[in-house]
C-alpha cells in the first residue's frame, strides 16, 4: 500500500533523473523492510502484545511526522494546474 505513495513522492524529485529517484524509492523501501523486521522480531521476545503496541507508536509518531514534513505540498487541481493547498 504505500510503494505507490512512496513512488508518487520520490518521482517528481528531478523529472530528468527518474533513475535516482526510483533508487531512492527502492532503497528506502527495502531498508525499511529490514530494519522494521529486525527491531519487530527483537522487540518480540518482550511479548507480542509489547511488540504490537510498540510498532503501534511508531507508526502514530511517523504519521505525525509526515503531517509536519508534507504540510506545505503542493496539490494538483483537477485541471492539472497546481496550487497551493487551502490552510
Amino acid at each position: 500500500m504505500t510503494q505507490p505513495l512512496l513512488a508518487g513522492i520520490v518521482t517528481p524529485l528531478d523529472p530528468k533523473r527518474g533513475g535516482q529517484a526510483m533508487g531512492l524509492n527502492v532503497f528506502a523501501l527495502f531498508t525499511g523492510f529490514g530494519i522494521g523486521s529486525l527491531l519487530f522480531g527483537w522487540t518480540l521476545q518482550f511479548g507480542f502484545g509489547t511488540a504490537l503496541g510498540s510498532f503501534s507508536v511508531v507508526q502514530f509518531l511517523a504519521a505525525i511526522a509526515a503531517l509536519a514534513f508534507f504540510r506545505q505540498e503542493i496539490v494538483a487541481s483537477p485541471s492539472g494546474v497546481p496550487h497551493a493547498r487551502a490552510t
